[in-house]
């Protein structure tokens, strides 16, 4: 539930509990429930492997029409969710309700296949599939590299997970060890609690705030007795006869200095070695994948050995083959991520089939009228509605531990939402200087010709919609603003405000030293200019009544609703050339906003000055 450490109740109380909420209405969810059909495709596509990746993409591709056949190695769906993840955080119901969809939609999936051992990659293409998306993850087990790990009692943390999942748990003793700090780790713990062990022990070489675990993970760990040894850093293994009988660690330490992520680095301490008795020893440290079922056509790997692949459009260096989830990128992540890379490969193979681009969809923006009751609410503090666990002394098997929302809890729980969608303004209110405000302005659509020069005159092309939905917007005051970095911190998405923002200068010697994104808003005469800067061009409108607007590529006129009455082609453009005009509807998107409701914002001025009389321009 990454979208939850973004939500902007985070810097007044408590996130809003985004997962519990999608829990209780998918709950409460007719299933199967399937999508309309999108698109009329016909592409052939084989996907490997039927985990989170594999059935997003599953059902984006069969929903555009596609022929979708899933392989998989296992006897069931689901990868890491299915085959790993205990029952008492997963139930097999949430994994067949998907699984349904991909039924109800004709996808086919074929279980018992293992890439590399029943097909290879050059087997898919004889069978005609055009497009292959990898989905394998990474289900192969890094080791410690001591002595002994192959004795009994050593065993990986996804065969334990398995084992336990299939309801078949392999054997362990009353002494269980488990090395890793991740949600992995967490989960064998507290399986081998379930199965039987009464003495469990999680060994982490840092402390337990720098475990990268959820941290109610961590928390459940702990509330069911599992003992965390912190700072032990696991050296060798004590073997008798072939067997586990304990594993030898030192003690750690932190001396001040962090690894190029910002992570404490601990240090063995002297002469601090002491061994932890121990019957089983899982090993969750990390996997890898096996990719050995490309033969020849071995695709480009990362640095840290996984598929290489586009960062947009998820395919590898092998044309038509794509890559996502675990297996692709930078490794193992979440859940979310690896379904995220699913839909994303869908789109692209999608879009390639019907030789069209990638469009993200056009988000629809709510509005408020109630923006009074909006600020008050975000002036009090109000924490989230608890999730109910069920009782730790009834919680020695696989039934779920985490409770869904009663109607009433959800309900409670939506309210505490600040509709940061309508306005979020986060920025406006960390900045130092008052360097950034937020303006409003009115909805605002124009379908903008765009044209091509054809014998020294323009002839249009096609036509643009530009879009203005969101009615607060944020601007910067560039002479102001020290670029202090608060902004970004604030900010719940990947912006930079302070760069990403129109910037508004008062100064002409600064403005002309800017190449992009710069503006300039001053008086000529009876009229209004908006001076800005694109890719090094700068762009003039004049706004009297009429709208004039001059740029190297084109100079055109519109009435006061911003629809066009004529335009020329400007110096720099030869026949063959593009022409838009979608910067003139910036600017004036930009000025209709900040004249309709800043007033007070300074106009720049020829006085020498940096900043001008606090009075903004009326136009006809």
């Amino acid at each position: 539930h990454l979208c939850e450490t973004t939500c902007i109740r985070t810097h007044l109380d408590q996130p809003l509990a985004i997962r519990d909420m999608k829990r209780f209405i998918m709950s409460h969810e007719a299933w199967p429930r399937v999508p309309e059909r999108t698109a009329g495709i016909t592409a052939k596509v084989a996907i490997i492997g039927a985990g989170p990746a594999g059935i997003a993409a599953a059902q984006d591709l069969a929903l555009a029409g596609a022929s979708v056949t899933v392989f998989e190695a296992h006897p069931y769906p689901g990868g890491m969710v299915g085959g790993a993840i205990p029952a008492y955080r997963l139930p097999q119901k949430q994994i067949d309700q998907d699984m349904a969809i991909l039924d109800e939609l004709g996808v086919e999936i074929r279980y018992g296949q293992t890439a590399g051992e029943d097909f290879t990659l050059e087997d898919l293409r004889k069978d005609g599939y055009e497009q292959i998306f990898v989905a394998v993850g990474a289900q192969l087990p890094k080791y410690l590299g001591v002595e002994g790990e192959d004795s009994e009692g050593v065993i990986d943390a996804l065969r334990f997970l398995r084992s336990v999942r299939e309801e078949n748990p392999i054997p362990v003793g009353p002494r269980v060890g488990v090395i890793g700090a991740g949600d992995t780790a967490m989960d064998c713990a507290r399986s081998a609690w379930r199965v039987g062990a009464t003495d469990v022990a999680i060994i982490y070489r840092r402390t337990i705030d720098q475990m990268p675990a959820d941290r109610e993970e961590v928390d459940a760990c702990i509330e069911e007795g599992i003992t965390i040894e912190e700072l032990a850093n696991p050296h060798a293994l004590h073997t008798e006869d072939g067997k586990l009988a304990g594993l030898i660690a030192t003690r750690t330490e932190y001396r001040g200095d962090r690894d190029a992520s910002g992570r404490k680095i601990p240090h063995d301490v002297d002469d601090s070695e002491f061994e932890i008795p121990l019957d089983t020893l899982i090993l969750a440290i990390s996997q890898h994948s096996m990719l050995d079922f490309f033969g020849d056509e071995t695709p480009a790997l990362t640095r840290r050995g996984y598929i290489e692949v586009d960062p947009v459009t998820l395919e590898s260096s092998i044309p038509g083959v794509y890559a996502g989830g675990d297996v692709a990128a930078e490794g193992p992540s979440s859940i979310v991520k690896a379904a995220a890379d699913g839909q994303r490969a869908a789109a692209a193979m999608v879009a390639a089939a019907m030789s069209a681009a990638i469009h993200e969809p056009t988000a629809v923006i709510p509005t408020t009228d109630d923006l009074p009751n909006l600020v008050m609410r975000r002036a009090h503090r109000e924490y989230r509605v608890p999730v109910k666990h069920t009782p730790l002394t009834v919680r020695n098997n696989f039934n779920e531990t985490i409770l869904t929302y009663t109607t009433a809890e959800a309900q409670a729980e939506a309210s505490r939402c600040v509709d940061c969608d309508t306005i979020c303004s986060l920025c406006v209110g960390v900045c130092p200087n008052l360097a950034l405000m937020t303006y409003q302005t009115d909805p605002f659509t124009v379908d903008l010709p765009s044209f091509l020069v054809e014998g020294g005159t323009l002839v249009e092309h096609s036509r643009v919609p530009f879009r203005v939905d969101q009615p607060y917007q944020i601007a910067v005051l560039s002479d102001f603003c020290n670029e202090c970095g608060n902004c970004v911190t604030a900010c719940p998405t990947s912006g930079e405000p302070y760069r990403d923002k129109p910037r508004l200068y008062l100064n002409q010697e600064e403005f002309d030293a800017e190449s992009s994104n710069a503006f300039m808003v001053r008086r000529d005469g009876d009229a209004t200019v908006v001076l800005s800067k694109f890719d090094g061009a700068t762009h003039r409108l004049s706004i009297n009544g009429t709208v004039e607007y001059t740029s190297p590529a084109v100079t055109a006129t519109f009435d006061r609703n911003f629809d066009l009455a004529s335009a020329a082609p400007g110096p720099s453009v030869s026949d063959g050339d593009a022409v838009l005009l979608d910067a003139a509807a910036t600017m004036f998107a930009v000025w209709k906003g900040l004249h309709g409701s800043m007033p007070q914002v300074p106009l720049a001025t020829d006085t020498g000055t940096r900043i001008g009389p606090p009075a903004y321009a009326e136009t006809q």
